[in-house]
């Protein structure tokens, strides 16, 4: 009886292993790219820490943009968790969001949830999401 009960506890820890390593496929849609060109810069972050930090991204992706006004991204594999993604369009190729002399952005950004405060980014909690086990998607308009 006792290997029965050890068996049964592999067993429980294997699938307990395999629900927190579950990944997913998740689309991401771009809009209001204006028919611009450039490379959107697309950073998915696990924590209120690393939000903003390119350093810090739990999925990252550049996707070249040319003559558009939409793109779907799709993030193959991403673990369930909570989530919240920004996005910018760099038209110029320096690889940054250009600003102006007051820090407002010159080039399109976005970030998940939609969220534009007026005066400032968004934060962490305002733009987070939870992905499930099951695939999902969600959309992003640029301003």
């Amino acid at each position: 009886m006792g290997i029965r009960y050890i068996a049964a506890g592999i067993v429980a820890a294997l699938v307990s292993s395999f629900s927190a390593n579950a990944q997913t496929r998740y689309q991401v849609k771009i809009t209001n790219l204006e028919n611009k060109k450039g490379q959107l810069y697309i950073g998915w972050y696990g924590s209120e820490d690393a939000f903003m930090k390119p350093k810090k991204t739990a999925l990252a992706r550049v996707v070249p943009v040319q003559a558009k006004s939409e793109v779907v991204v799709v993030f193959d594999q991403v673990p369930a968790g909570r989530y919240a993604i920004s996005v910018f369009l760099d038209e110029n190729g320096n690889e940054d969001l250009d600003t102006n002399l007051v820090g407002i952005p010159k080039e399109k950004y976005g970030f998940s949830n939609n969220v534009m405060p007026a005066m400032r980014p968004a934060t962490y909690e305002e733009a987070a999401f939870e992905v499930k086990n099951t695939p999902g998607s969600l959309s992003i308009k640029l301003k």
